[in-house]
């Protein structure tokens, strides 16, 4: 970490992220300067990110008793080895996790040009952007950063890079990155789907997941005892809302992008918007104030407490309804698409202020699966998904519900429970669409 010196590089390097925020005004801005502005500009956060890490190895090696970490966890006679074990799996593991992420504000489609458009590359940086901005109070602990008030009086055990966990970061930077790739990459049609019997994501995408999902459910996060202090490990607790970020970017954004745009020309779009923010309100509403009642989290007002979260949740819905009106128009049907994405990114956005913002995720991913089929029924043009599609969906989301509440862990039966669901609805939807345009 940086200790005292140039604290002011953290907020420099959040700076040159921020700018990526509206990537299409940077990149206009600076070309009409230079195209060295514009290259600048594009490798500028990771090159801070770089220095960052570079003083961080410099103090490690060089025993710089001034450092956080050093005074922490490392003695005079420390071999090698357990600087590196410090250097990897210390305080600062959070700039290796953000390191492969900022690159791809430098990475600018280079051996897929064919593939990429400029549009698409500005919404990858933009929703990147937003991530690590939303993630950076939660990753960043201030006090290791910028001159810490006080100094470890003792040693502490340092800690020791573990094998699994290696797996575990890598497959997680694996699915965040081909997530916004496949949410962005041109569409090739669902040809590549009804290849795969209707799969949403790739084989090894899905085997990813399934890695990681049970690693969460031996990992204690979000489970009963966490909730105790959820604070407690907000930088692992962010990574795994990154995961389920990802999960909804395979699983939905990309499946719901082809989908609108081969199902009619969207008559009654006015109509089944309004019954889809309707429906997943409701269910926000429903899941998240049985969830919290059923853990008692906080307290005795845990049901308030879910009526406060899921109105921030509606407010944010609301406000992205505006979204298209300033330009981001994304998909055949930009509303309800504006929609869905603010449930998937909801609970990461929600946790930088609230503690208790996961619990949001099962009702945000019932509402997902609800907004799909729902369009479909209330659009005129678009054909109507059967009723066995509507029950199977229905009667699986109750089955979910009430077997989360029996074992009364928290998330950590809800969590991978949920994304199975998500897998065998958007299978579903993915089946509809394909079969009505044959």
């Amino acid at each position: 970490m940086l200790g005292d010196d140039m604290p002011w590089l953290v907020p420099l390097f959040f700076g040159s992220i921020a700018i990526w925020m509206f990537p299409k005004s940077v990149e206009t801005f600076a070309r009409n300067k230079s195209e060295s502005l514009l290259r600048a500009l594009r490798w500028l956060p990771f090159a801070l990110l770089a220095v960052i890490i570079s003083l961080r190895v410099s103090a490690i090696f060089s025993h710089d008793t001034t450092h956080i970490e050093v005074a922490s966890y490392l003695q005079t006679d420390s071999t090698t080895i357990d600087r590196l074990h410090v250097l990897f799996a210390g305080d600062g593991l959070v700039e290796w996790m953000v390191l492969p992420l900022v690159y791809l504000f430098a990475w600018n489609g280079q051996g897929s040009r064919r593939a990429w458009t400029t549009q698409g590359l500005h919404k990858l940086k933009r929703t990147l952007a937003l991530m690590l901005l939303v993630s950076s109070t939660l990753l960043f602990d201030d006090s290791a950063y910028i001159v810490p008030e006080t100094m470890p009086m003792l040693s502490m055990a340092a800690p020791i890079v573990d094998v699994w966990s290696v797996v575990f970061l890598i497959l997680a930077e694996i699915v965040v990155i081909t997530g916004l790739f496949t949410a962005y990459v041109p569409s090739r049609g669902l040809q590549r789907y009804r290849e795969r019997y209707f799969i949403p994501a790739s084989p090894l995408v899905l085997t990813a997941f399934a890695y990681l999902f049970m690693a969460h459910f031996s990992s204690g996060v979000f489970d009963t005892s966490w909730w105790s202090d959820p604070r407690q490990d907000d930088a692992y607790a962010t990574l795994w809302l990154w995961i389920f970020v990802a999960f909804n970017l395979h699983i939905f954004a990309a499946p719901q992008r082809e989908i609108d745009a081969h199902l009619g020309a969207g008559n009654g779009r006015s109509k089944a918007l309004a019954w889809s923010i309707g429906v997943a309100i409701s269910l926000l509403i429903l899941t998240t104030a049985l969830l919290m009642h059923n853990q008692q989290t906080p307290d005795a007002t845990a049901v308030q407490t879910s009526l406060w979260l899921a109105g921030w949740m509606a407010i944010l819905m609301a406000g992205v309804l505006l979204l298209p009106l300033v330009g981001f128009d994304d998909g055949s049907r930009p509303e309800l698409n504006w929609v869905r994405w603010s449930l998937m990114f909801g609970p990461l956005l929600l946790f930088l202020v609230f503690d208790h913002a996961p619990f949001l995720l099962l009702g945000s991913w019932f509402a997902i699966m609800a907004t799909t089929p729902l369009s479909w029924m209330w659009e005129d043009s678009a054909p109507s998904p059967s009723t066995t599609h509507i029950a199977t969906i229905t009667m699986l989301s109750i089955a979910t519900l009430i077997f989360v509440l029996m074992r009364g862990e928290g998330l950590r039966y809800a969590i991978p429970m949920g994304a199975l669901l998500c897998f065998v609805s958007s299978m579903l939807d993915v089946r509809h669409a394909t079969l009505s345009r044959q």
